[in-house]
């Protein structure tokens, strides 16, 4: 498979603005990205959208500039406008393919969700690295699967940053684990629950509740009720209360925003794939995206001849002017370059996941982490997690999410997680329901297969299908 050639060339010197500007538009669906630009061009005079009727040349622009301002015309170059074309409509479909049009509204992912909820805590750069990170690390149920241990250790290598284990720890209590919904950031079931029981006012109940949940959840969970009875030295009317409250509770922190298929049916996705004769097509699926353009008619609207003018305001125009149009020619490159990099990060994940995209099996998934797509685009791996999150690909099999396209590597390098989850799955889907498999036996099955799998790491990954202990499966 050959890479499309990418032939646009940026001439933009990036400064640091427009580098934070970048991240913040690549972050953006393709929706919240026409609501960007058209809240731009509201702000800005010097843009304005450029139509899909227009068929005639434009009019020659001849900027009334007194003749004082020669290098302001030098400034306002015309020829630079004709080289930003961020659509790429050239180079990412055919002229042929059908537009893609979303059968719902998009409706926000979890990562967005959290990324604006954090804008709402005062940061430092190094605490802000840190808490977009350990978002990028959530799983669609909103729990965090990395060890701490390995979060530092992926700074030092990815960053040469050193951070500490107290660092991350708490930034994740102080930070993530406030946002809502309530439980964002557990590690576990057990600490989901107790995150949203600490919200509510203390009660004997709420206190009884959080004993239970901190000293005997492995007894609450075997539903020995008369044992723990026994433990804690209570009645049988405030234990049922304390148990009672605690079946309230969400057992996984999010439950509505990766909601299966019906998410899929909900979203606009950012990119397409096509299969065609075997081979795999990626264009942007970006035709309603407005495109841009300097508002060459801006400089006309103020009269530098005018006699009345005096010399400061005209100075004062110049200025505006200058600086409107300076802004609307870094905003248009800054789209181009969005485009750019989605393109390039999007064909390195479509390239690393190819049988996966030819036969939509979670089984032929590869492992893939966000540092193997940075190396292969020679990008910064939060870039990379920024492309991913809240985006979304149309396949010949449906609508996923970049996420799910993600995971690590189990026993070596050619088994991912998702390959062991779909086998789980598809165990549990043909067991006995009157006699279902333990998850001894489930190590068992699986190593029959030729997947050595720890039976701890069975039960993390059944955990998080949500799928119950076979105590609780069996159907009398």
């Amino acid at each position: 498979m050959q890479k499309h050639s990418l032939t646009q060339q940026q001439q933009l010197k990036q400064t640091a603005a427009q580098t934070v500007q970048l991240m913040h538009l690549i972050e953006l669906s393709n929706v919240n990205l026409e609501q960007e630009i058209l809240k731009e061009v509201e702000e800005n005079p010097a843009l304005e959208i450029e139509s899909d009727f227009e068929t005639q040349e434009p009019e020659q622009f001849e900027p009334e500039l007194d003749p004082n301002f020669d290098d302001f015309k030098d400034y306002y170059n015309e020829d630079e406008y004709d080289s930003y074309d961020y659509r790429l409509q050239d180079h990412n479909r055919s002229g042929n393919e059908a537009q893609y049009s979303p059968l719902a509204t998009y409706t926000t992912s979890l990562q967005e969700n959290l990324l604006q909820q954090l804008h709402e805590f005062e940061l430092s750069e190094r605490e802000l690295l840190i808490a977009e990170y350990l978002i990028g690390c959530l799983d669609e149920s909103g729990f965090l699967q990395v060890n701490t241990q390995n979060i530092v250790m992926d700074f030092l290598i990815t960053y040469n940053m050193h951070i500490t284990p107290q660092e991350v720890e708490r930034i994740l209590q102080n930070v993530i684990q406030q946002f809502e919904p309530v439980g964002i950031g557990a590690r576990t079931i057990q600490e989901c629950l107790i995150l949203q029981l600490n919200q509510e006012e203390e009660t004997d109940t709420l206190v009884l509740a959080k004993k239970i949940l901190n000293e005997h959840f492995d007894t609450f969970t075997k539903k020995q009720y008369d044992k723990l009875r026994i433990l804690l030295h209570v009645s049988n009317d405030a234990l049922k209360n304390a148990v009672a409250k605690i079946l309230k509770l969400q057992p996984y922190p999010v439950v509505f925003f990766e909601n299966s298929e019906n998410r899929a049916n909900q979203i606009t996705p950012d990119f397409i794939i096509t299969v065609e004769e075997g081979e795999l097509i990626l264009n942007l699926n970006n035709h309603h995206i407005p495109k841009l353009k300097v508002n060459k008619g801006f400089v006309n609207q103020f009269s530098f001849n005018n006699p009345h003018l005096s010399k400061e305001k005209k100075k004062e125009a110049e200025r505006f002017i200058k600086e409107n149009v300076a802004q609307a020619k870094s905003f248009i490159g800054t789209l181009n370059l969005r485009e750019l990099v989605l393109f390039d990060t999007m064909y390195a994940i479509m390239d690393k996941q190819r049988a996966y995209f030819l036969s939509g099996d979670d089984k032929d998934l590869k492992p893939m982490i966000l540092k193997d797509i940075a190396t292969m685009v020679n990008m910064d791996i939060s870039t990379v997690s920024r492309v991913s999150n809240s985006k979304y690909v149309q396949t010949p099999f449906g609508t996923v999410s970049l996420k799910h396209l993600f995971s690590e590597s189990i026993g070596n390098e050619y088994i991912s997680s998702k390959k062991v989850k779909s086998l789980l799955t598809e165990l549990i889907e043909n067991e006995s329901k009157t006699k279902p498999l333990t998850d001894e036996v489930l190590y068992k099955k699986l190593k029959e297969k030729g997947y050595e799998i720890a039976r701890r790491t069975i039960a993390k990954y059944r955990e998080q299908l949500n799928i119950p202990v076979a105590r609780l499966r069996k159907e009398i």
